[in-house]
């Protein structure tokens, strides 16, 4: 085999063949893609393969069964040199606009399933090769194959309709009431039918299937100082291991091992053993199971499915169930098409699989030379690769099959569930003796909670010849908690109850087995995704386009990759790379930076650190408070101190680990408490004060004292930070291409750092893959120092952010701390209340001042008390400093005051909603502001959420389903919302427009806002297309540059559509009023005609349109006199029931109802898209988004969202219903009558964690345990299951946590 000569790598992608002559195993799909084929519809958004952006479909023929097969994958960490042989169909391969649109994607456009779009082509592809693979899916079978796809906007429910309106079954299975949706006529109408013509997809590559070579030839790469190897019998392979003993074996390379080879941490020799026959082997007999090394866990599934019964009762207990469990939850499809059971045994875990091996007591067979029998190892805790004899190859991992009266159980509880980690996982082996019923053997296993499964003998010896009673289930618990206590795990505490939990579950169901009990269910109730929404269309006729569901207007671009974000641009020929050098302290002061090793490194052009910067090294929102480049102290981990430029972003990235930088330590503050206990505050703080307060206590019945704490959330949004920044040749001008939400402060910015005035500086903004307020200041680094970098060698740079750099050192929500105090009287009348409140604002203040004067309102906005006095206070901390994320505040303020009036109806046992509903505000009543509250329209969300979701059904029908349930519970509870739209200073209340209408009637739009997903710009030219009276397809909007549209405000606030509405609409009049004389004079004339008229009678075509609102601002010093916070109120209401796993503590939200007030919705669909995507990533901030900071270095644990739980497909609302309020009164006038949407609804999923708050009660009270309970959050399994409390948990109250997460 050695002496073969270096062949090409050779493949298809989109039906054309490339031909790679020396292919570098450091490669991955997603750069050739991108960077050398220009394929940019394919997204790069984690690189850690656990989004879904990048996913595309691989094909391949398979000789043996004369079949081409299909599967998907993450280009992000798919080596190309694994590619050879095979087809890649790409986003751009399914459909164009052009050519024409897939069912797939043009339904998504129909359904409204995108808003930034930077996910959407990994949709497609996920969709599109499940139907290739699958004619017929069931609801279940959609659900799965997304579960390895995120999305931040959407909330998953549209992208879910619109795949069961694409399936080619006709929705006869997957929205049938067998698929867990509700039963749907199908709909036969053309636009159901693909609008491509089946005949343009592209066509296996017939030399794939004639040349048998490409699969089964042994194959050698020679690229980039590797030799890759590709054998296909294990002859080859042994020859090569005899040749090259240190020769690195690759499988799936789908964790560690890819990236050690992405990073060049691996020996020059690669070994690929994915297509060694002998390795691809699956077969069974009558004793066991035997699996080759190379075959992925798809194979093992799809082996496993058929062995299944028809009845699932049947397979309790079995091996085949039990595997299946296991295969089931390991990562999500993309991952488990590639992933091989050799590659997952024998790299670092624990892995799920390894528990299971484990417990089954498999034996794995090796092999380390051809004349030499092989070996075979038995998987035990102990065992160990690095022991093997060299160049051992694993060959096969045999399953021993069950014998009569064995039984197996598997079991893997994650953070979340979907694509996920596992917690802890569980296995347990079970003989029994069936003459006397007795316990003959038992093998419980471990995994998680050290770094290898553990095997617990002293379980089985204590469970051994006892016979299945509560007795013995009460001491293995106490010998599992024995056993596991002393392990330093993090969260060890929780761990070793889900171990006894697993046990327990294990344990009742072998019981319910062996027909000893009749236990109730276990875990959650399973069932599928559905909704419906509920919203008026004032034409339905469509005469007006402005109120129509018109899809997003660049929809089509979107779903075929052929939208636009800044990595989409091509590269200019004298293009640089730029890496940030980042601190590797939380504080410290910088002692020498020496640059000379990174230098020397490949590709390496040049450094740029502050003495580089020919401006300003300081910036700031308020007053310059940041610097560009750290100098001579450095105050978070992750704050740039220099940067480095190279021909490409992986020399770059390389190159800034050979950065030396010395420092000396300076002590860090990192949490509210440790801020508080230091005194480390800012100087800033809001006050309201209310009445009397102190007369206020002395009149109330009951007072009350409480905590409430929030967590930080952090943004991640799908489009990491990104921006190309072009130095032109003349005048110091710069163009710079960037995702900013905040055009002109970048431009300010841009012009300080480079000492260059605003007007020699345009910045671009086509479109963003999201923001949610994380891209106003913080991006501020990036495109500065890019700039000072474009300046320094006057040549184009670009920097892209690796997600693990944009997680830990961007800023994130405020966590909060809140104190509180009310006073009240028996029958609920709240008299008092006084508030101290926290905010975690991090190394400066930035926009943090804003955050809390936010806050302040947001706690006194529903309920109308006449004594009050809040207080807010500012933390100062060594993290980065925190900023603007969806609801600005207000999620914090509506969480502690929803919580502190859950506290006072639990005090009073009182109903919670009626409790609301006696202290909140009424139509005219004034607040602590000085707003007069007219078109109140909170009562009426409220009322119509309730009966809508039919809430006292709901209530009894939960009471009885915790009372015939013991080890599951669930929870019912409403939350309302109210929103300010408009920014209290008057300054950020104006908004301009420019309108353009060419020779051949077309109209092009530009404006100040920024279009990120939240669909501004086809809100936009729908105005425009009203107010002048032609076509939408007549109208155009490019991108937001401060050329066009000087002087903007920052997007965000939920304002955008308001203010650029209302100037869009006054240069629309404009031009129209200035053709009302032609159209007197020509009633017969066609737009067209019109427009030619005006030419000629030199009537300008062109129109600014400048948009002001409300004429005072406010002054918060002086409350109810400080003028109008706002323009104007948005209201809703959400009611939400969930269901709670009381032994683990993983929940599911069976139903959301959501009422919801936007006037007289602009885009109707684009506001329920809203809806439903902010409440989703709510339920991420209640629920699975924890932040930690590490504190030995004070780095953020998180580090992109393999570790960072944002929801998923499967934590979306099961029934998920949007309604927006009927015949809404008190609308923006100036923009037809309409309201803001955005940042809203995310408020309304408080109504989640007071639910599950419900749900926890509940199985306190069947554990005995009476009176309120507090519930952190975010709401974890940990945390919903250490407070359901119970017997598990008490035996586990000694358990040290010497490893307790810090919480930020």
């Amino acid at each position: 085999m050695d002496n073969l000569e270096g062949a090409p790598l050779v493949f298809f992608v989109n039906g054309k063949k490339v031909s790679i002559e020396k292919p570098d195993p450091r490669d991955t799909l997603i750069k050739y893609l991108r960077r050398n084929l220009y394929l940019t519809g394919t997204k790069e958004a984690c690189s850690q393969g656990a989004c879904g952006a990048c996913t595309v479909m691989i094909s391949y023929y398979n000789h043996q069964q004369k079949k081409i097969a299909h599967y998907s994958c993450n280009a992000c960490m798919t080596i190309l040199c694994t590619l050879h042989g095979t087809a890649v169909t790409t986003v751009e391969g399914v459909g164009s606009s052009r050519n024409g649109l897939h069912t797939v994607q043009s339904n998504l456009m129909k359904y409204h399933g995108l808003q930034c779009g930077f996910c959407t082509p990994g949709m497609v592809m996920t969709m599109y090769t499940l139907f290739r693979n699958n004619p017929s899916p069931t609801h279940d079978d959609l659900e799965r194959a997304l579960e390895g796809n995120l999305c931040r906007c959407t909330g998953y429910r549209p992208i879910l309709e619109a795949f069961k309106k694409s399936c080619p079954c006709g929705e006869s299975k997957c929205m049938s009431k067998d698929g867990g949706a509700e039963e749907v006529k199908a709909d036969k109408s053309n636009d159901l039918k693909p609008s491509k013509d089946e005949s343009q997809e592209v066509i296996f590559p017939n030399e794939l299937q004639t040349d048998s070579s490409y699969r089964q030839k042994s194959v050698k790469f020679i690229g980039g100082g590797y030799t890759w190897y590709r054998p296909t019998s294990l002859k080859d392979l042994f020859q090569i291991r005899a040749n090259y003993s240190d020769a690195v074996i690759v499988m799936g390379a789908q964790t560690v091992l890819g990236a050690n080879i992405r990073n060049r941490r691996t020996t020059p020799v690669l070994v690929s053993c994915t297509a060694v026959s002998e390795l691809k082997e699956i077969k069974q007999d009558e004793k066991e199971f035997v699996f080759g090394s190379a075959v992925t866990f798809a194979e093992m599934e799809q082996f496993m499915l058929p062995l299944k019964t028809k009845d699932e009762k049947d397979d309790e207990g079995t091996l085949v169930a039990a595997l299946l469990e296991g295969l089931r939850w390991i990562a999500a499809d993309q991952v488990r098409n590639v992933a091989t059971i050799g590659g997952h045994l024998m790299t670092t875990g624990p892995h799920d699989l390894q528990t299971f091996m484990l417990t089954c007591e498999a034996t794995l067979t090796f092999q380390y030379s051809a004349d030499k029998e092989p070996f075979t190892v038995k998987y035990s805790q102990d065992f160990d690769p690095a022991s093997l004899p060299a160049g051992s190859v694993l060959i096969s991992v045999r399953i021993p099959k069950l014998l009569k009266n064995e039984f197996i159980f598997f079991g893997k509880q994650p953070y979340r569930r979907g694509m996920d980690y596992a917690i802890v996982n569980a296995g347990l082996l079970v003989k029994m003796d069936e003459k006397t019923s007795q316990i003959t053997d038992l093998r419980f296993c471990v995994g998680n909670i050290e770094n290898k499964p553990q095997y617990l003998e002293k379980v089985g010896e204590s469970a051994r010849e006892s016979l299945c009673t509560d007795k013995l289930l009460e001491n293995v618990g106490q010998v599992i908690v024995e056993e596991l206590q002393n392990s330093k795990a993090e969260q060890l505490r929780y761990k070793i109850t889900l171990a006894s939990a697993f046990f327990f579950k294990f344990y009742k169901r072998l019981c319910k087995l062996l027909k000893l009990s009749d236990e109730a269910a276990f875990g959650l109730t399973p069932t599928t995704s559905k909704g419906t929404q509920i919203y008026d269309v004032p034409t339905a006729d469509g005469s007006t386009i402005i109120w129509q569901p018109v899809p997003h207007m660049a929809a089509k671009s979107i779903t075929t990759g052929e939208a636009v974000y800044v990595d989409d641009i091509p590269e200019y020929k004298t293009e640089l790379a730029l890496a940030l050098v980042p601190s590797t302290r939380a504080r410290a002061k910088i002692l020498s930076v020496d640059f000379s090793n990174a230098l020397k490194a490949p590709g390496v052009v040049d450094f740029v650190d502050h003495t580089d910067v020919p401006g300003k090294n300081l910036y700031g929102l308020l007053f310059p408070e940041s610097q560009l480049f750290a100098h001579p102290e450095v105050f978070f981990y992750g704050q740039p101190i220099a940067g480095i430029l190279a021909n490409t972003r992986e020399e770059a990235r390389a190159a800034v680990k050979l950065v030396k930088v010395e420092y000396e330590d300076l002590p860090a503050v990192f949490t509210i408490d440790d801020a508080i206990e230091k005194a480390s505050l800012f100087d800033f703080s809001n006050s309201t004060v209310r009445g009397n307060l102190e007369q206020g206590m002395k009149e109330s019945e009951v007072t009350l004292e409480g905590v409430v704490e929030t967590g930080a959330q952090e943004h991640l949004y799908l489009e990491p930070c990104s921006t190309l920044v072009v130095p032109k040749k003349e005048d110091k001008e710069m163009e710079v291409f960037t995702g900013t939400q905040d055009a002109t402060g970048t431009q300010k910015h841009i012009g300080e750092f480079l000492g260059i005035p605003c007007n020699r500086v345009n910045v671009r903004v086509k479109r963003i893959g999201g923001a949610f307020g994380g891209k106003v200041i913080d991006i501020v680094p990036q495109t500065g120092i890019a700039s000072v970098a474009a300046w320094k060698v006057n040549r184009p740079v670009r920097c892209v952010f690796p997600r693990d750099y944009d997680v830990r050192s961007t800023g994130k929500r405020h966590g909060t701390k809140a104190f509180y105090k009310v006073g009240f009287n028996k029958d609920g009348k709240i008299n008092a209340l006084s508030l101290k409140f926290y905010a975690n604002a991090g190394v400066v203040q930035a926009l943090s001042p804003f955050v809390i004067d936010q806050m302040m309102t947001g706690l006194a906005s529903i309920y109308d008390i006449p004594h009050y006095h809040s207080t807010g206070h500012l933390c100062k901390t060594n993290i980065p400093s925190s900023t603007a994320m969806r609801g600005f505040g207000l999620p914090q303020a509506h969480f502690v005051i929803q919580t502190m009036m859950f506290d006072i109806a639990k005090h009073l046992n009182m109903s919670f909603n009626k409790l609301r509903e006696l202290n909140t505000y009424k139509e005219g009543d004034t607040d602590p502001y000085g707003k007069v509250l007219t078109d109140f329209n909170l009562p009426r969300c409220w009322d119509d959420c309730k009966s809508q979701s039919k809430f006292e059904t709901m209530e009894k029908e939960v009471a009885t389903f915790n009372k015939e349930n013991t080890c599951r519970k669930r929870g019912l509870a409403m939350s309302p919302c109210i929103f300010y739209f408009g920014y209290p200073p008057l300054l950020a209340n104006q908004a301009g427009a420019l309108v353009n209408v060419y020779l051949d009637g077309s109209v092009l739009i530009s404006h100040g806002g920024i279009e990120m997903g939240q669909g501004l710009h086809t809100k936009m030219c729908q105005i425009a297309s009203t107010v002048l009276g032609v076509p939408l397809d007549l109208v155009h909007l490019c991108e937001t540059n401060t050329y066009s549209v000087p002087n903007t405000v920052e997007s965000g606030g939920s304002f955008v559509a308001d203010i650029n509405g209302g100037a869009v609409k006054i240069a629309c009049e404009t031009i129209k009023e200035r053709l009302k004389v032609l159209e007197q004079a020509m009633p017969q004339a066609s737009w067209n005609e019109l427009i030619q008229a005006a030419f000629f009678s030199r009537i300008s075509l062109s129109a600014t349109g400048y948009y002001k609102p409300r004429d005072k601002g406010y002054d918060f010093s002086k409350q109810e006199e400080g003028g109008e916070y706002c323009q104007y109120h948005g209201y809703g209401a959400a009611c939400s029931l969930v269901e709670v796993d009381v032994l683990t503590g993983e929940h599911q939200i069976l139903k959301t109802d959501i009422v919801y007030d936007v006037g007289k919705s602009l885009n109707p669909a684009i506001d329920v898209g809203q809806i439903e995507g902010g409440f989703v990533q709510g339920c991420g901030m209640m629920t699975s988004e924890q932040l930690t900071v590490n504190p030995d270095v004070g780095s953020i644990d998180a580090f992109g969202p393999i570790n960072y739980k944002i929801p998923g497909i499967r934590n979306i609302p099961k029934d998920f219903n949007v309604s927006l309020l009927k015949e809404a009164a008190g609308g923006h006038k100036d923009l037809y009558s309409s309201k803001g949407i955005g940042e809203p609804p995310f408020l309304l999923a408080v109504s989640v964690h007071l639910a599950l708050r419900e749900a926890v009660l509940a199985a306190r009270e069947a554990n005995g345990l009476s009176g309120n309970c507090r519930l952190e959050c975010p709401a974890t399994p940990e945390r919903i299951r250490m407070a359901c409390a119970g017997p598990i948990v008490d035996r586990c109250i000694g358990v040290q946590d010497e490893k307790k997460k810090i919480q930020v």
